[in-house]
């Protein structure tokens, strides 16, 4: 059966507008291809967790500022020449010029609590997002959107909201430690927040 043109309305482009629609979904968050920790970072950050040392007694919490000043930010603790831990203190540290220089503390387990960004971001726009939406469908029957317009427009939306989401989110509060480290009392913010982990927030439009 063919569908014709009556009057402003084109039936047939509605109805293939439509059926890509129908077949298409946005997927909005962190997928991972290109940073497989990322996924681990945002579930822990999400939901909580607990993490234990794999191997050994101890996490080694690196001192950001210190590995830095001292030129170590990117070795690990089995590549620092010099590198200690005093008698009875949960640190491990090197001399510089007779100083003790703190670059790891040392902790048995990390309690991170849940800070569901994700979640409060869907929670907040649902209705917006449903009003989007509608009016997308309106635009599409009226020929001034296509169904990936609309797709990609959720996806970019949804996007910025989980990011503000994040940068909104203020409690539970860091460790004093990781304040340190991060340079930021965002829990899930660190300073400039070049490269961290909401950067990395995306949407896929997927064929179902």
């Amino acid at each position: 059966m063919t569908v014709k043109k009556t009057g402003n309305l084109d039936f047939q482009q509605i109805a293939d507008e439509l059926k890509k629609l129908n077949n298409k979904e946005v997927l909005i968050g962190f997928f991972g291809k290109d940073d497989p920790k990322i996924l681990s970072i945002v579930g822990a950050n999400e939901f909580g967790a607990t993490i234990k040392p794999k191997n050994g007694k101890w996490l080694w919490i690196p001192n950001v500022p210190m590995l830095k000043q001292l030129d170590l930010e990117d070795k690990s603790p089995s590549q620092i020449d010099g590198l200690f831990i005093p008698k009875n203190k949960h640190v491990a540290c090197i001399s510089d010029n007779g100083e003790l220089k703190i670059c790891f503390w040392l902790k048995k387990q990390v309690q991170i609590p849940a800070r569901p960004f994700i979640r409060n971001a869907l929670r907040d726009n649902k209705k917006k997002y449903k009003k989007m939406i509608e009016k997308g469908l309106k635009q599409i029957v009226y020929g001034k959107m296509t169904a990936k317009q609309l797709l990609d427009q959720l996806g970019t939306v949804a996007v910025s909201d989980i990011q503000k989401s994040a940068i909104k989110l203020k409690t539970p509060e860091d460790a004093p430690v990781t304040i340190w480290n991060k340079n930021s009392k965002n829990p899930l913010i660190s300073a400039g927040m070049r490269g961290g982990m909401i950067s990395k927030v995306t949407y896929q439009i997927i064929d179902i």
